[in-house]
């Protein structure tokens, strides 16, 4: 565990007076990459979990994601997968680069890849058992996955009953290949939250992306919030969230109150 991380886990337990990490957390928590945000979580997101990013276009998730990525290849040596629904790859490695995150170098390296599909073959992919999906997962060694945006893929399916049960194979399948994943979505949070078989309902945490104006004279403020962490005392406020040259900072001063 780097320097800024016990850093992060000793305010932590500080500010929240919560009990003692166990000193093995790296066996089960996976950092995200997020400065500032894991001293939310316990130390990180739980290894293998399936973890959903909410937020109103314009709130980062893509950012958030591809910070996720790119810590985990550039800094630990993870490979990571991108799953883009609508997004070229050159439009997010222009994207990236903005940050200083040079996917193009870490895929020569073989430590990321862009797989793009159109939600109706994924659809498929997974009633086959994950197809590409699962090969480039095994070839590449693949430990964190995200998926940009689960809201498209949804759509594709009349009923709700269909819905539920697609989401449910689709959580499963990404369970059995064992990644730290990460599903973005443009569902509101209350509704990730409360709808009984909702991909939120489903999955092992909901981290929301917030964009908001705090008053009519005032501009949109960014802002984060973990609305759920199973297996995770996690803090139950929201952050301001600032976009900085080399990408996405939790900052420490809380906006709302446990």
């Amino acid at each position: 565990m780097s320097a800024r991380q016990e850093v992060d886990l000793e305010e932590f337990l500080q500010v929240s007076g919560k009990k003692p990490i166990p000193a093995d957390l790296s066996v089960y928590r996976t950092p995200s990459g997020i400065p500032g945000l894991d001293r939310l979580v316990e130390g990180g997101l739980e290894k293998g979990s399936v973890v959903l990013v909410v937020g109103v276009p314009g709130s980062g998730k893509t950012t958030f994601a591809l910070q996720f990525l790119h810590y985990g290849a550039f800094s630990l040596k993870e490979p990571g997968l991108f799953i883009p629904f609508a997004e070229t790859k050159e439009s997010l490695y222009r994207h990236a680069f903005g940050f200083g995150w040079d996917f193009s170098e870490l895929e020569r390296q073989k430590l990321f890849q862009v797989l793009q599909f159109k939600p109706h073959q994924v659809t498929g992919l997974i009633e086959e058992g994950g197809g590409a999906i699962k090969d480039e997962i095994k070839s590449l060694g693949v430990k964190r996955l995200a998926i940009d945006s689960i809201t498209a893929y949804t759509l594709l399916f009349k009923d709700d009953y269909q819905r539920r049960e697609s989401i449910v194979s689709f959580i499963e399948r990404l369970h059995d290949w064992k990644t730290t994943s990460m599903i973005i979505s443009e569902m509101p949070p209350t509704v990730s939250e409360t709808r009984e078989g909702s991909i939120g309902f489903l999955s092992d945490a909901i981290i929301a992306l917030h964009y908001l104006k705090p008053d009519k004279e005032s501009g949109r403020e960014h802002s984060v919030e973990v609305l759920k962490m199973r297996g995770t005392n996690h803090s139950t406020r929201v952050f301001p969230l600032s976009f900085e040259s080399k990408g996405l900072r939790v900052r420490s001063e809380a906006l709302s109150k446990d």
